[in-house]
């Protein structure tokens, strides 16, 4: 079968909104799966795939003004309401402030 109609055979899936990192790391391995190994071997190395999954990521919304980053998100304890950028029934990975955290910027080296 040629990879054209093996990708057209694929049904369409929802939006996932899980992270990008965990998106980037099962991208891989459908890429290693319909055996487009050097493209999978472009998303390990642009984005480091074994690494991505352990990346910690946070708040930044008071990062710039307080020097504050919150590994938690008002979303995570079902308060939208609390932060100007949450919306009831949103996830936190669709918020812009909430990001990879830089254990450097933190003093976490």
């Amino acid at each position: 079968m040629e990879s054209t109609d093996l990708l057209q055979s694929i049904p369409a899936q929802p939006q996932r909104q899980d992270s990008v990192s965990e998106q980037m790391a099962d991208l891989r391995q459908v890429a290693n799966r319909l055996g487009m190994y050097d493209a999978a071997d472009a998303i390990g190395q642009m984005f480091e795939t074994e690494s991505l999954g352990r990346m910690k990521y946070g708040c930044h919304v008071e990062a710039e003004i307080e020097g504050i980053i919150d590994e938690n998100c008002v979303l995570d304890y079902g308060r939208p309401e609390e932060c100007i950028y949450a919306k009831p029934g949103m996830r936190r990975e669709q918020c812009q402030y909430w990001r990879v955290i830089d254990a450097s910027a933190i003093g976490q080296d």
